[in-house]
């Protein structure tokens, strides 16, 4: 694996991605589109990703499962046994999850929590079988929502222009979401949507991710 020194994105990557982003957030269909997600009428996941339960930090549980599968994610039988059925995979899941700190927000992630957030990645893709990157995303940002962006490949490939290495999507994100400009317009774009306000306990960084991908996905 490469050294965790040269895994950072190079001024450009963050000029990009930081552009990108703010076009998407001034963009004027964002105040739409973010209100249309968290319709709860619409059939967009919602709230429901981090809110529907039993929401349990320090485990794995069916409900995470289908939480996954409202960002389009198919667990099948074999993986969904590795990871709610008690077993060698299940443990390293548990041991891993456990190491990653519950409160700690991206903006404020060091080395030590990456190297923590990283592994339990990697427990949960060699659970998952394949190179099911995506899924492991998704199921890091359900339980840690604070600290993991979704990473959704049409987002973080296809509008931030990175996606070749999580560890520097993290750190892309981490500028993001510590930009000052960025945070004034997602705040912005939060408030003019007008939506629920249980559903703004969705933290800044998952709000970023919707508007990011809506963005994507509205245009396509």
């Amino acid at each position: 694996m490469t050294p965790t020194r040269a895994r950072r994105p190079s001024p450009a990557q963050l000029d990009r991605a930081r552009s990108a982003a703010l076009g998407a957030l001034e963009d004027p269909a964002a105040v739409e589109n973010l209100r249309l997600f968290y319709d709860r009428d619409s059939n967009y996941a919602g709230r429901s990703f981090l809110a529907v339960g039993p929401v349990e930090y320090d485990s794995i549980t069916a409900a995470d499962l289908y939480a996954t599968s409202l960002l389009g994610i198919s667990v099948g039988p074999r993986a969904g046994r590795q990871l709610l059925q008690g077993g060698p995979h299940r443990n390293d899941v548990l041991k891993a999850l456990r190491m990653v700190p519950v409160e700690t927000d991206l903006a404020d992630a060091d080395d030590a929590v990456f190297d923590a957030a990283e592994h339990l990645h990697l427990q949960l893709k060699n659970a998952l079988g394949g190179n099911k990157w995506v899924a492991a995303s998704k199921l890091c940002a359900r339980k840690r929502p604070r600290l993991f962006p979704v990473r959704d490949s049409l987002v973080t490939r296809g509008l931030l222009g990175v996606g070749q290495d999580r560890r520097v999507d993290w750190l892309v994100y981490q500028h993001l979401i510590t930009d000052g400009e960025v945070q004034r317009r997602l705040k912005e774009v939060t408030q003019e949507s007008a939506i629920r306000e249980s559903d703004l306990l969705d933290p800044p960084l998952r709000i970023l991710d919707v508007v990011l991908w809506m963005h994507v996905k509205t245009a396509a």
